[in-house]
C-alpha cells in the first residue's frame, strides 16, 4: 500500500536524523495540485527540535529513500512535504485492480482476529422500522469491511421478546377490539400487532386500570404463566417470521439470535452475586450500581418487583456472547446514542466481574436517529415508517422512473435505502428524502449503479478481446488530467477500505465511490474510449474495467448488490 510505504520511508528518514520517538502522519491533500499525499511532520518536529520547519522539511526530503513509486517530493511553506506517486506505480495498481487482485491491508482489533458485531435489534411485537433499516445496513457493512481486512466476524442480534412493550401489545390483542386469527397472512398479522401495540401504549398512558393489567401481564410473561404463554409464543413467532423475511430482503444474516427471554433468571443470579461482593447495592427495594465513584450514572439492575432490568439482563447476555464463540477481541454494539449511559455502566460492571475477560473488549458504535421532515417517529401515535413500506414505496417510484423489471427495481430500492444511510457518518442524524435517494444525478446508489452499468455496456462491446497493459508504458507521459485523476483514485481504494475498518465508518467507502464515479463520468463524457488511438484505447478500457470492479466491490462492502442493466 502506497501510504504505508511512504510512512515507512518517512520513519527511515527520521531515524537518520536521530528522531525515533515521533510517529509521522499522512494526509490526502484536498487539491491534487499539492500532490497525492502530504505530511506536516516538520511542523510538529519544529517545536521539539527548536528549528525552522522549512529547514526540517528539507532535511527529511534529502534523507527520504528514493524508489520508483514516488515521482516527486516537494516542500511547501510553512513546512509541508508533498509526495507525487509515479505513473509506473499507478499503472501497476491499475493492472492489479483489473485482474481482481485486490490486496487490502490487514487490520485487527486484537490477537484473535475475531470480532462480534451485534446489530439489527428489532423487538418482537413491534414493527421493523426505518431506524432498524439504518441499524442493519450499518452493521452488515461493518461486518463485511472487517472480514475483508482479515477478521473472523460473528454476527449477533439481540432481540427484546419480553418486557413492557410486549405486555402492552398482548393487552391490546386481548381487548375485544382485535381478533387473533392464525389464518391471516403474515402481513396482516404484523399490521394487527402494530395496531395492538399502539392501542396498548395509549391505554397504559391514559387508563390507570389498564396500566395495572398491563403490569400484571408483564409479570405473567416473565413467569411463563399458562394464561398468557400460548398467545405470547404465537405472536412472538409471527414477529420472528416477519424479521426473517426482512433480513432476507436486505441480504443480511446472523450466526446467533439472542433473546431477552433467555436471560432473566441468569441475570438475577449474577446480580445477586454482585450484591454479595459489594459491586451492586440495595436502594429503595431495588438493586442498583452506584456509579458516582467511577464518574458514571447510578442505574437499576433489579427493580423493586424483583425483575431484572435491561442492565441486569445485559450481564447474562455478555456472559453468553463472550463464551459461545471462544475468545473474542471486541464486541461491537450498534445502538442509538440514548443508550450511552447504559453501556458505560454495564461495561464497567462487566469489567468489575472479570477484568481480563471484558476490559476494553466492549464497544458502543453509536448510530443516530433517522428523523422525518414532520418530526420523530412515534410508536404511540402509530406513525412509524415501516421498513417494507419504505422499500416498496421507493420500488414503485423506480419502476415508473427507470422502466426496469421488478427484480432490478427491488435491488435498486434496497440499494437506495442502504446507501442513503451509509453515505452519512453514523453520528449524523438523517432526514430521509425518497426522491434524493433515487436521483440518478446525485450522490445515490442508482447513480453509482448506473455508472457501473455504463462500464459494463462499454466493456461488453469488446466481445472476446483481451485487455493488455504491455503498451501502457508508451502513454504514461501523456496522461490527460482526467486519466491521471482516475488512476490516482483507483490506487486509493485499499487505503479507503482500511480507513473504514479502523474508524468503523462505511461512509468513507460510500463517498469514495461517489468521487470515483463522478471522475469516471467526467472522463467518459470528455474523451473517446473505443475510438481512441491504440495506446489510449487500451489505457481507457483498463481504467473502465478497474472502475467497474471497484464500484462492484465497494458496493458489496456496503451490503449493496449491482445490476448490469437499468
Amino acid at each position: 500500500m502506497i501510504k504505508n510505504q511512504i510512512l515507512i520511508n518517512l520513519k527511515l528518514a527520521l531515524e537518520k536524523m536521530g528522531v525515533d520517538d515521533v510517529e509521522p502522519e499522512i494526509d490526502y491533500p484536498a487539491n491534487s495540485d499539492f500532490g497525492d499525499y502530504s505530511t506536516s511532520i516538520a511542523l510538529k518536529l519544529s517545536k521539539v527540535l527548536k528549528k525552522n520547519p522549512l529547514a526540517i522539511a528539507e532535511e527529511i526530503s534529502k534523507k527520504f529513500p528514493r524508489n520508483n513509486f514516488i515521482e516527486k517530493v516537494e516542500i511547501v511553506k510553512p513546512g509541508f512535504i508533498n509526495f507525487w506517486v509515479s505513473n509506473v506505480r499507478l499503472i501497476n495498481q491499475l493492472t492489479k485492480t483489473t485482474q481482481d487482485n485486490f490486496t487490502f491491508p490487514e487490520f485487527h482489533l486484537g490477537k484473535n482476529k475475531k470480532v462480534m458485531v451485534e446489530f439489527a435489534h428489532p423487538n418482537t411485537h413491534k414493527l421493523f422500522h426505518i431506524g432498524h433499516l439504518r441499524n442493519i445496513s450499518t452493521g452488515e457493512s461493518i461486518v463485511r469491511i472487517l472480514e475483508t481486512v482479515g477478521n473472523k466476524v460473528v454476527r449477533s442480534n439481540y432481540q427484546g421478546d419480553v418486557g413492557l412493550h410486549i405486555a402492552k401489545c398482548l393487552y391490546g390483542l386481548k381487548s375485544s377490539k382485535f381478533k387473533v386469527q392464525s389464518s391471516k397472512s403474515l402481513k396482516e398479522r404484523i399490521e394487527l400487532i402494530g395496531k395492538a401495540y399502539t392501542e396498548g401504549t395509549r391505554a397504559y398512558e391514559e387508563n390507570p386500570k389498564a396500566k395495572e393489567k398491563i403490569i400484571k401481564i408483564n409479570k405473567m410473561i416473565y413467569d411463563q404463566s399458562p394464561e398468557i404463554k400460548d398467545l405470547w409464543e404465537k405472536t412472538r413467532q409471527w414477529s420472528l417470521d416477519y424479521f426473517n423475511q426482512m433480513y432476507k430482503r436486505v441480504d443480511s444474516r446472523f450466526d446467533r439470535l439472542y433473546f431477552e427471554s433467555e436471560l432473566p433468571r441468569r441475570g438475577i443470579e449474577i446480580c445477586q452475586n454482585l450484591l454479595k461482593k459489594g459491586v451492586l447495592e440495595k436502594s429503595q427495594g431495588a438493586i442498583v450500581f452506584n456509579g458516582k465513584k467511577y464518574g458514571l450514572d447510578t442505574r437499576v439492575f433489579i427493580n423493586s418487583l424483583g425483575l431484572p432490568t435491561y442492565e441486569g439482563k445485559e450481564m447474562a447476555l455478555a456472559e453468553k456472547e463472550f463464551s459461545e464463540f471462544g475468545e473474542i477481541d471486541k464486541n461491537i454494539h450498534c445502538v442509538t446514542p440514548e443508550q450511552s449511559s447504559f453501556f458505560k455502566v454495564t461495561f464497567k460492571v462487566e469489567e468489575l466481574i472479570n477484568e481480563k475477560k471484558y476490559k476494553n473488549r466492549q464497544y458502543h458504535l453509536v448510530y443516530e436517529w433517522v428523523k422525518l421532515k414532520e418530526g420523530k417517529m412515534s410508536s404511540r401515535e402509530g406513525n412509524v415508517i415501516e421498513a417494507n413500506w419504505l422499500i416498496d414505496h421507493i420500488k414503485d417510484k423506480i419502476l415508473k422512473q427507470f422502466k426496469c423489471n421488478k427484480e432490478t427495481a427491488e435491488i435498486l430500492a434496497v440499494a437506495s435505502v442502504k446507501y442513503s444511510f451509509l453515505k452519512n457518518s453514523t453520528q449524523t442524524m438523517i432526514a430521509f428524502d425518497i426522491d434524493e435517494s433515487i436521483a440518478v444525478d446525485g450522490n445515490s446508489a442508482p447513480y453509482l449503479i448506473y455508472t457501473y452499468v455504463r462500464t459494463q455496456s462499454l466493456l461488453k462491446k469488446l466481445k472476446n478481446d483481451n485487455l493488455k497493459d504491455d503498451r501502457l508504458k508508451d502513454c504514461q507521459a501523456k496522461f490527460e488530467k482526467e486519466e491521471s485523476d482516475l488512476l490516482r483514485a483507483i490506487a486509493l481504494f485499499p487505503e479507503i477500505v482500511e480507513k473504514s475498518a479502523k474508524d468503523l465508518a462505511p461512509n468513507h467507502i460510500a463517498n469514495y465511490l461517489y468521487d470515483l464515479a463522478s471522475k469516471y463520468n467526467l472522463f467518459y463524457q470528455k474523451y473517446p474510449i473505443l475510438k481512441a488511438e491504440k495506446e489510449k484505447r487500451e489505457l481507457r478500457l483498463l481504467i473502465t474495467q478497474a472502475t467497474a470492479k471497484i464500484i462492484k466491490k465497494g458496493l458489496y462492502l456496503l451490503g449493496i448488490k449491482t445490476v448490469v442493466r437499468m
